[in-house]
């Protein structure tokens, strides 16, 4: 009786055994038959993406220095007119005196600056002493004379007395002269001047025998009374 009770009870638990064998095989194909879900793919982190800068100014063409030519100079300009030019177109056909010393054209900075100096300057009559004068003149012919042989001859004018000629002078010039200086010109009265009179002093072509014989002859002329 015992020993069929001892046999049952084995087969029981061999029973159970068997089950609990089947079901762990039965679990174990469920598991490895499942859907694997994949694991997410991991991408690698992206670049960053470069810090936008301003776009930097173009830079302004490089030219290269002008550099006048040697070979091509440039145009002169165009000069205005010289001192001479002005105090001839002025003073023109004008003999002009002075008791001082009249300086050259060149002397003055401008035109301007000569004629002002020749308006202050000039003078209608000249102080003597014990019947010496000495005078300071220049004359602006017109037309300019193309020779250099000119004269300056005086003649009395006085009001009540004939024209006479009284005294001739040579005048150093140059053909084309526009401007003819005569410094230190003196007169006396061994010469034949008076004081009081009044005298023509004109520039004229060297060829003339009376002081107003020719009138193409004469190229500038001035009044001057003696004190």
């Amino acid at each position: 009786m015992r020993r069929n009770q001892g046999v049952g009870e084995l087969g029981v638990a061999l029973w159970f055994l068997v089950a609990a064998f089947v079901a762990l095989m039965i679990g174990r194909a469920r598991a490895e038959t499942a859907p694997v879900e994949p694991a997410p793919a991991r991408t690698a982190p992206a670049d960053p993406a470069p810090a936008r800068t301003a776009a930097a100014e173009p830079a302004p063409p490089r030219t290269a220095p002008v550099v006048p030519s040697v070979a091509q100079p440039s145009p002169a300009l165009a000069e205005g007119p010289s001192a001479v030019d002005l105090a001839a177109k002025t003073f023109r056909g004008q003999v002009l005196f002075s008791d001082v010393l009249i300086a050259p054209a060149a002397a003055f900075p401008s035109g301007d600056a000569l004629v002002a100096a020749l308006q202050r300057l000039k003078r209608s009559s000249v102080q003597g002493t014990d019947g010496f004068w000495r005078l300071h003149a220049v004359a602006f012919p017109s037309p300019v004379p193309t020779t250099a042989s000119i004269e300056l001859r005086a003649t009395d004018t006085t009001e009540g007395s004939p024209r006479k000629l009284i005294k001739v002078f040579e005048i150093a010039a140059q053909p084309g002269q526009a401007e003819l200086p005569i410094p230190d010109l003196v007169l006396t009265g061994v010469m034949g001047f008076q004081r009081g009179h009044r005298y023509e002093l004109a520039v004229v072509g060297a060829g003339d025998q009376d002081a107003g014989a020719v009138k193409e002859d004469v190229y500038a002329r001035g009044v001057v009374t003696l004190r």
